[in-house]
């Protein structure tokens, strides 16, 4: 296959935002044409890896190496599997999305805007894509420092604020997780004996940690993971962000940064430490179960829309989070499918909220009513969105979350029965969330409210799209990731003791 197809997807977003910022601060309007040109070419060109790709291989495709620091192991190291191929499409689809919608929402400096989001998308690629530790890491910390921006910038009142806690919390997380990169490398250096940052070197034989060491080493890793995605009680910087980013950022907060947590648990944590991830993942699950629970909640008591989709989101990220450590593939497909999913359905509601909010300036849920008679067709998108987020039948969502209570209920079936009710939560705040503001009485000031116009049709065509084609016909994204899922169980589930420990036993059922 093509060698310069991944270097190509991170480019294509570096030249447009260079290509954009050239347009000139007097003419924001090419270059949002310049930067939704770049973003749809990147989509493009995504698309053809994700049509090409070969369902049923679990090894790296398209895969590109080059020498970077050879002194240090250090190496420029691109691939994609069926974990990163399907992530890699939606940072792709989500990101026009953005830019296309941001026209009625981002008004002021929308060249630096656009320059931002399409270096946020840059980041975002490389993330997915690397495959050598320290790559990986520096992708990692270059989408913080435009996402921090995003909110900063172009936030509500307290937009500051919720940057900075963001921020902070995201650089805690980083920093153990770098000391933790050092460590497998010596480790890796030791045990290879020849030093290395590249990941599946590391993944090629057992690195022999002790039992304190593996369970330190995926703390680190873990919790710089837990913050992005986030995981409760890790979660606290969450609702400023997303209530107080435009709308547009946080589509890309919420769908596509958040799954960079739930991938780096899957890419890293899993396959590293093998015996950690089984001694600690009853603390993960119940931890997932109580986001499911609390952010169901909480988004029930919220007259905020964009809180209210804030605590939802945490909910949904509970059900990946218990998918993911219920380590079998039917939860574990599930849960790289509703990655996918949440993406896509809490992106479309975010968009939404956005076209309410800038027709009214109102954010609160109870300040509407009746718009339903006033936009039909808004209406029927939004009860579409819902839809998919109550996993309903006949959309994407229903896929995701059936398979991860299905695998969960096999090997942690307190903690699925537990989270089930999570989906009585959500059809409580969603369905609230509908009723007030599109039924009932209309408000006098409402009677004008304009309905989708052409090119919000446009932006948000795609989302639907997804919606229904993923909840109708969900092979094509199972058929690639299926083969990965079960290399990266079976690595799981051996055992990687240290000289002269003794190997633990492997639960029954872990692998199908």
């Amino acid at each position: 296959m093509s060698s310069w197809a991944l270097s190509a997807l991170i480019a294509i977003p570096v030249a447009g935002a260079i290509a954009a910022g050239a347009t000139g601060p007097r003419r924001p309007a090419a270059a949002r044409a310049v930067a939704l040109a770049a973003a749809l070419t990147a989509l493009g060109l995504a698309a053809w890896v994700w049509i090409t790709f070969r369902p049923g291989e679990s090894a790296l495709q398209f895969e590109e190496r080059l020498a970077w620091i050879p002194a240090a192991g250090i190496g420029y190291h691109l691939g994609v599997d069926g974990l990163s191929v399907s992530l890699t499409a939606l940072v792709t689809l989500l990101v026009p999305v953005a830019i296309a919608a941001s026209t009625d929402q981002v008004l002021e400096r929308a060249r630096g805007f656009v320059v931002t989001v399409l270096l946020l998308e840059a980041g975002l690629l490389g993330t997915f894509l690397a495959q050598d530790l320290v790559l990986f890491y520096v992708f990692w910390e270059a989408m913080l420092i435009p996402m921090y921006f995003l909110i900063a910038l172009w936030g509500g009142p307290a937009r500051r604020g919720a940057a900075i806690k963001f921020l902070l919390y995201t650089m805690a997380g980083s920093v153990l997780m770098l000391l933790a990169i050092v460590a497998v490398y010596l480790q890796g250096g030791r045990v290879l004996g020849t030093p290395t940052f590249d990941l599946p070197a590391l993944l090629g034989r057992p690195l022999g940690w002790t039992p304190a060491a593996e369970a330190l080493l995926f703390g680190a890793f873990a919790v710089a993971f837990a913050i992005k995605m986030p995981v409760w009680p890790l979660h606290t910087w969450l609702p400023d962000a997303y209530a107080e980013a435009p709308p547009v950022v946080t589509v890309l907060l919420a769908g596509l940064m958040a799954k960079a947590g739930a991938y780096g648990l899957l890419r890293f944590c899993l396959p590293l430490f093998p015996d950690a991830v089984r001694a600690w993942g009853p603390l993960f699950a119940a931890l997932a179960v109580v986001g499911v629970l609390y952010g169901g909640a909480v988004a029930w008591a919220q007259a905020d829309m964009r809180r209210l989709l804030a605590y939802g989101s945490l909910s949904h990220m509970g059900f990946i989070l218990l998918g993911i450590f219920a380590l079998n593939v039917e939860a574990v497909q599930g849960s790289v499918v509703q990655m996918i999913n949440h993406g896509v359905s809490t992106g479309a509601l975010f968009v939404l909220a956005g076209i309410l909010i800038a027709r009214t300036g109102r954010a609160r849920t109870d300040a509407y009513g009746g718009v339903a008679a006033a936009a039909p067709a808004l209406a029927a998108v939004t009860l579409i969105a819902v839809a998919s987020s109550l996993a309903l039948p006949g959309t994407n969502g229903f896929v995701g979350e059936f398979l991860i209570l299905l695998g969960a209920f096999q090997t942690r079936p307190v903690y699925a029965a537990l989270a089930t009710f999570g989906i009585v939560a959500a059809a409580a705040y969603l369905l609230a969330f509908v009723g007030r503001v599109f039924h009932g009485p209309l408000r006098s000031e409402l009677r004008a409210f304009p309905d989708l116009r052409p090119r919000e049709f446009a932006v948000l065509a795609p989302l639907v799209a997804m919606i229904l084609w993923v909840g109708f016909v969900p092979g094509p994204l199972l058929d690639r990731s299926e083969a990965t899922v079960r290399a990266l169980l079976r690595a799981t589930a051996a055992s990687t003791p240290a000289p002269g420990t003794a190997i633990h036993a492997r639960r029954p059922g872990m692998v199908p």
